[in-house]
C-alpha cells in the first residue's frame, strides 16, 4: 500500500536526492570530530562582540520589524554595490543587488528563471555539490567540462558552446570547490573571449574570494559581459548562520524575473 500523498508529488520532487551536503554536516554535532568534509569556519574566528553590538543597534530601528522590499535591505545593497565597485572598479549600484538567503537562495532562483526541464547547464568536472543539488530540481542536462590548475578547459567549453544551446554555465573562480584552485588569468580572459561571442549566463558563485592571504584580487570572467552574474555570500567572511547571500547582475531583464521569482 502506498503512503498517503505519494501520487500527489511532483515528479521533479520525487526525482531529486536528498543534499550530500546536509549528510556531510551531521557530523558536525560531535564534539570529538573536527570536519574537513565541509566549508565550516573555525568557530573562533565569528565576530561574536561585534555582532552584539549590531544586533543591538538594529534592534533599536523601527523598520527592522517591518515588513521590507523583496531585493533586501537597501543599505547592505549599498554596501555589497560600493564594495564591488571598489575592489574590481565594477560600476555597480544597490539596484544590481538582490539579497538572498545564503547563495543557496541564490542558486534556487536562478533555476526557477533560467531552467527548464532538459535545458542544457554547463558545469566544471569536479562541481560543487550544492549547485548541483539546487539545479537538479529544476531537471537539467549537465555539460561537464575537467579543470585544471589553471580552470575550465577551454576547447572543450568553446565546442560545447557552438555544439549545443547552453543555457548558463556555472563556476567557482576563485578556491574552487571542491578542487581549491583558482582560475589564471590567462584562463579568465581566454573564457571571456569564448562566452561574448554566444548568449548564455555566466554564472561565478565567489563565497571564498576574500579569504586570500596574499596575491591581487584577479577580476572576475563576466566583468562588464551583459551576461554575467555573480553570487556572494557572508558565510565564510562572517557566520554561516547569518544565512545572507546576494546576487549580483547588471542585466536588467534577469534582475526582474529574479526578484519576481523571489517574491
Amino acid at each position: 500500500m502506498e503512503a498517503f500523498g505519494e501520487t500527489l508529488f511532483t515528479a521533479r520532487i520525487k526525482e531529486t536526492k536528498p543534499s550530500i551536503i546536509r549528510e556531510i554536516l551531521k557530523v558536525t554535532v560531535d564534539k570529538e570530530v573536527i570536519s574537513f568534509a565541509g566549508g565550516l569556519p573555525n568557530p573562533i574566528s565569528f565576530p561574536k562582540s561585534e555582532f552584539e553590538v549590531s544586533l543591538e543597534r538594529i534592534c533599536d530601528k523601527t523598520e527592522t520589524y517591518q515588513y521590507a522590499q523583496s531585493e533586501g535591505y537597501e543599505p547592505l545593497r549599498e554596501y555589497i554595490a560600493n564594495r564591488y565597485d571598489k575592489r574590481f572598479q565594477m560600476k555597480v549600484d544597490k539596484e544590481d543587488i538582490l539579497i538572498t538567503t545564503g547563495s543557496q537562495q541564490a542558486l534556487d532562483l536562478l533555476g526557477k528563471v533560467l531552467l527548464d526541464q532538459g535545458d542544457k547547464v554547463i558545469i566544471e568536472e569536479p562541481g560543487y555539490l550544492g549547485a548541483i543539488q539546487a539545479f537538479s530540481m529544476f531537471q537539467p542536462k549537465y555539460v561537464p567540462i575537467k579543470i585544471d590548475e589553471n580552470g575550465m578547459d577551454v576547447e572543450k567549453l568553446e565546442n560545447e558552446l557552438s555544439d549545443n544551446k547552453v543555457k548558463l554555465i556555472y563556476t567557482v573562480p576563485n578556491f574552487q570547490n571542491p578542487v581549491g584552485i583558482t582560475y589564471s588569468q590567462e584562463r579568465r580572459q581566454a573564457i571571456r573571449e569564448i562566452i561574448s561571442e554566444n548568449e548564455v549566463f555566466l554564472i561565478e558563485d565567489d563565497p571564498y574570494g576574500e579569504l586570500s592571504f596574499d596575491g591581487d584580487s584577479l577580476p572576475y570572467i563576466g566583468k562588464d559581459y551583459q551576461g554575467s552574474v555573480l553570487l556572494g555570500s557572508f558565510s565564510k567572511t562572517l557566520s554561516p548562520g547569518i544565512r545572507v547571500g546576494y546576487i549580483c547582475t547588471k542585466n536588467k531583464q534577469l534582475m526582474q524575473h529574479l526578484i519576481t521569482a523571489k517574491q
